[in-house]
């Protein structure tokens, strides 16, 4: 479709942002709002936008945008919707009759009120009675909407085969941002694997390559290449699972002893995804809804493909729980969702069991307007995620109790700050710091962290480790640290 305009990109940057911090997926902010999953992702994507401002309301609201956000993302609808071109008219109508049958569907409720019937026009006048000038512009017109069809049929056929073009020839993975990344998120999707399509191989799209090649009988590298990329346009299998619901439930009733906790502590593991993998920076990896481990999997006799499966999961940690009746096995989340450790943010609300308040000091709030800088840690009034500002005001996001107690002792150092930060500071995303850890080598004093985007990176000195507010307590040793990364260190 040719490349969009600016202020498309903007208002679906505005939405993402959106949907990130309130962490819905499609599927959930379809049910929501009212509004079918391809589009929902067309918007966020920028390729459309819709032609009346309703839909990005819902969508808003469902995420739980302040008013000043909703005014905001007026004024970004506003600004694409100007930019518009003419062309693309015919889409945007398809695209919203689209909604409207989902809408009629689902008994969404529209935002705008019914347009009256416009009068029957006169029948027009045939052929031979119109002027040469408008026989001219109909010719244009479909001259032109001949050349459009074979642009996008020739343009579909060069998407179909991306990954084995010249600009994709070498195996797409890590660190990417590209074409070839997008293609590869664009084919999960397609596949049923719920990740956004941003063409940013990050450690989300990571996670669905691997459970990917997993299922599909793959080597599970976690590299998109030749085999991957056959099984990625002709899937062998589905990656449709059991939504978080059916996960909580189903884990209440295997663990009918401490149903709260179970759900308590698959939820800090995982968010109940079963296809949840998080890489370990010694080699390792974690697999499913309790994110079973590698070694815990051969003694338990089963494979990364069982642990995908929900049912195998919750049953073999359900074994793993009553060899001593407690979930010593999840120390991280163990200790970040017990009653005691409840803190502003990142654990939620379990059941009918009301947060307790943390037992460390409240948060302050941050002065207003002031960006927050390299080491602050912060959350806002209606998220339930801690940030972390990184270096080069990098804006990374903790993505669970786990991970936040593998660098930080308690909740204390976390400002709170108003939602329009995101907005105010440039902000239209946030890297995921997966599974972050603090480490060093024996013998050594030099500090280092696990970031999944670069590997292992030093911690400059101590004044450094310091304004992140580490802790020292949190340091692991380890005989080496592979890979250390040549980007600049954490200061």
């Amino acid at each position: 479709m040719g490349s969009q305009p600016e202020e498309f990109e903007e208002f679906a940057a505005c939405l993402r942002a959106l949907r990130g911090r309130a962490r819905l997926s499609y599927g959930e902010l379809a049910g929501k709002t009212g509004i079918g999953r391809s589009s929902l992702h067309r918007y966020c994507s920028g390729s459309y936008i819709p032609k009346d401002y309703g839909p990005a309301h819902r969508f808003a609201t469902a995420c739980g945008a302040s008013s000043e956000e909703l005014r905001r993302l007026h004024r970004l609808w506003s600004l694409a919707d100007a930019a518009r071109e003419p062309d693309r008219g015919e889409g945007e109508d398809a695209n919203a009759d689209t909604e409207a049958d989902t809408d009629a569907a689902s008994g969404a409720t529209p935002d705008e009120p019914p347009v009256a019937e416009p009068p029957t026009p006169h029948p027009p006048s045939p052929w031979y009675r119109r002027s040469p000038t408008t026989l001219l512009a109909v010719a244009l017109v479909l001259a032109l909407g001949a050349t459009a069809l074979a642009m996008m049929t020739t343009s579909g056929d060069e998407e179909e085969g991306l990954l084995f073009s010249p600009k994709c020839a070498e195996p797409v993975g890590m660190g990417r941002k590209d074409a070839c990344a997008r293609e590869v998120q664009r084919l999960l999707e397609r596949a049923g694997a719920e990740l956004e399509v941003d063409g940013e191989f990050g450690p989300e799209t990571l996670r669905r390559v691997t459970a990917f090649q997993v299922l599909s009988g793959i080597d599970a590298n976690g590299v998109v290449g030749e085999e991957t990329k056959k099984a990625l346009y002709e899937p062998p299998i589905r990656m449709d699972t059991w939504p978080a619901g059916k996960v909580r439930e189903r884990v209440r009733k295997v663990f009918r002893e401490a149903p709260d906790r179970a759900v308590a502590i698959a939820d800090c593991q995982s968010f109940l995804d079963p296809l949840h993998m998080v890489p370990n920076p010694n080699g390792t990896r974690n697999w499913g809804v309790f994110q079973i481990s590698d070694t815990t999997l051969r003694k338990l006799g089963g494979t990364p493909r069982d642990a995908m499966d929900p049912e195998w999961n919750i049953q073999a940690a359900h074994r793993l729980w009553n060899r001593s009746k407690n979930f010593a096995d999840w120390p991280h989340c163990d200790e970040a969702t017990s009653p005691e450790a409840v803190g502003p943010a990142l654990v939620r609300v379990v059941g009918d069991r009301p947060a307790r308040p943390p037992k460390s000091p409240k948060p302050s709030a941050s002065p207003t307007g002031a960006c927050p800088a390299s080491g602050q840690r912060f959350k806002t009034p209606t998220d339930d995620r801690v940030y972390l500002v990184g270096p080069g005001g990098i804006l990374y996001y903790i993505p669970d109790a786990a991970v936040y107690f593998s660098l930080w002792n308690d909740w204390s150092g976390v400002a709170v700050l108003s939602t329009g930060v995101f907005a105010d500071c440039g902000w239209d995303k946030a890297r995921e710091l997966a599974n972050g850890i603090l480490a060093r080598t024996r013998g050594s004093s030099q500090p280092y962290i696990w970031d999944a985007w670069y590997g292992y990176r030093a911690i400059t000195n101590r004044t450094a480790f310091d304004k992140y507010g580490f802790s020292e307590t949190k340091i692991q040793t380890r005989p080496s640290l592979s890979p250390v990364s040549d980007a600049t260190g954490w200061q």
